[in-house]
């Protein structure tokens, strides 16, 4: 199989699961890249997809008339065509939408994996609609990355049959368990400062924790931009820059070091007001495989992910209360909190193996194949 993996940036710090995903295809297949935008304007090694002048007349059209893929089309199907492509798999809906002219024109399949937002935000999706309604038809599989994001794309006429949940998976390798209970009231929360990860209630959350146990601790990592700085102000309003920190990005080694030393991994995401809402958030399974037990809500597909009085804890979308409860349950007992961990990283190897899911997309590559 040769299969063109898209996705919108080479080096995002966010889309370590797209990277791992393009490294997990190449032992099955001849991967080819491109990227830049919602629709790719590069290869992998950054020369653009069409020629200059083309490329600078579809930027003068896209300023008067707004999204027009005329002239970028061109480089695209010049590319498929010279590299001999069988698959198309397209990282986001948009982007996807936006290759369906091209693979339809080359009678190539198309598949695409749609992640969160580009399911969810509501402006998008109205401005995608009759878009996306001309993938859902062309496309061979629409792959989501949990139950819930299936039935949004149900809601916006999607055909049920192509629907396909294959959540993004965790190499285990990576991230593996500290077998001891941890010595310190360290809890971790890793994710862009964004209104759907709901990094305020986390902190709300932790303030009463802190409360009664004045030695807990929380570590937030994630790019400082969003919501950081009402959180950080947030943490100085209630006193706690001594026991919030907020370390920036980090490498999934880094990250990978962190859950080892902590107690549990707390993220209370919510639908944020635009309609954006998570997928499966990869920082919960990586936790998960880290031996974790997780303290989160009860949505998208979080809810799967953790198993509740099991493998960790969910409340109620902006129930702070329940929150900070389960975290001090944790907090009064090491070992039943390292035992959840343990049973959340057998849950996750045995539903959520990262090799197990690319395995998975390559075999709907191949079955578009099949079906042309």
């Amino acid at each position: 199989m040769r299969i063109c993996i898209t996705r919108s940036e080479k080096h995002a710090y966010s889309e370590t699961f797209i990277r791992d995903q393009i490294a997990g295809f190449s032992k099955l297949a001849e991967v080819f890249t491109v990227y830049g935008g919602r629709y790719p304007e590069r290869e992998e090694n950054g020369k653009l997809l069409s020629p200059k002048p083309f490329w600078v007349a579809h930027k003068a059209v896209k300023l008067l008339v707004g999204r027009n893929n005329f002239f970028s089309n061109y480089g695209m199907k010049k590319y498929l065509k010279k590299n001999h492509i069988d698959v198309v798999l397209a990282n986001y809906g948009m982007c996807a939408a936006h290759m369906v002219p091209v693979c339809k024109a080359l009678d190539i399949p198309l598949l695409v994996i749609f992640h969160g937002h580009d399911a969810t935000d509501q402006k998008l999706i109205s401005r995608y609609r009759k878009k996306y309604q001309k993938l859902f038809q062309y496309a061979s599989s629409l792959i989501v990355v949990s139950n819930d994001m299936g039935s949004k794309l149900k809601d916006l006429g999607a055909n049920p049959e192509k629907i396909k949940v294959v959540p993004c998976g965790v190499d285990t390798d990576k991230f593996k368990p500290n077998e001891q209970p941890a010595q310190e009231k360290r809890f971790l929360a890793v994710g862009r400062f964004t209104a759907k990860k709901g990094p305020l209630y986390t902190i709300e959350a932790f303030n009463k924790v802190h409360q009664k146990f004045p030695d807990a601790t929380l570590t937030m990592v994630g790019k400082k931009s969003g919501l950081f700085e009402a959180c950080e102000q947030k943490v100085g309003e209630l006193g706690l820059n001594d026991a919030v920190t907020f370390t920036g990005i980090l490498d999934q080694s880094q990250i990978a070091q962190l859950m080892g030393s902590s107690l549990a991994f707390v993220q209370h995401s919510i639908t944020a007001p635009n309609g954006d809402m998570e997928g499966t958030p990869v920082s919960i399974m990586e936790a998960g495989a880290s031996g974790l037990p997780i303290v989160s809500t009860r949505h998208g597909g979080i809810k799967d992910a953790v198993v509740h009085g099991q493998t960790g804890f969910l409340v109620k979308e902006t129930d702070v209360d329940e929150m900070a409860n389960f975290m001090m349950q944790l907090c009064q007992d090491s070992i039943r909190a390292k035992a959840m961990g343990l049973e959340g990283r057998e849950h996750i190897q045995k539903n959520y193996l990262q090799k197990k899911q690319i395995k998975r997309l390559y075999d709907l590559g191949l079955a578009a194949m099949s079906n042309k």
